[in-house]
C-alpha cells in the first residue's frame, strides 16, 4: 500500500481511486488533528497484488489505506515528501 498526498490551500481532499471514502475521511482527520483543517489536497492511494478475496482481507485493506492516508498528510504537514508505505496484513 502506498500513500501520497501533496496539500492544497483548498479545503477539499480529492482522492484516488474514488472509492477510497474511508481513506479520505481518514485524511481529513488527520489534517484537523494537526490545526489544519482548513487546508486539503490530493490523496492518490495504489496497492499491488491481487484483490481482496474474503471481507477480512477487504477489511485490512480498508485499515491499510486509513493508516497510509494519515501518515502520508503528516509527512506532508511536516515539509516531507507527502508519501507513506504499509504493508496490508489481514487482522485475526
Amino acid at each position: 500500500m502506498r500513500a501520497r498526498f501533496a496539500l492544497s490551500e483548498l479545503p477539499v481532499v480529492i482522492v484516488c481511486p474514488e472509492r477510497a471514502g474511508p481513506a479520505c475521511a481518514a485524511a481529513g482527520r488527520a489534517l484537523r488533528a494537526a490545526g489544519r483543517g482548513y487546508l486539503g489536497g490530493r490523496l492518490e492511494l495504489r496497492t499491488r497484488g491481487p484483490a481482496p478475496r474474503t471481507a477480512r482481507q477487504a477489511a485490512a485493506l480498508v485499515a491499510a489505506e486509513e493508516r497510509a492516508a494519515a501518515l502520508a498528510v503528516a509527512s506532508a504537514l511536516r515539509g516531507g515528501p507527502g508519501t507513506a508505505r504499509l504493508r496490508v496484513r489481514p487482522r485475526g
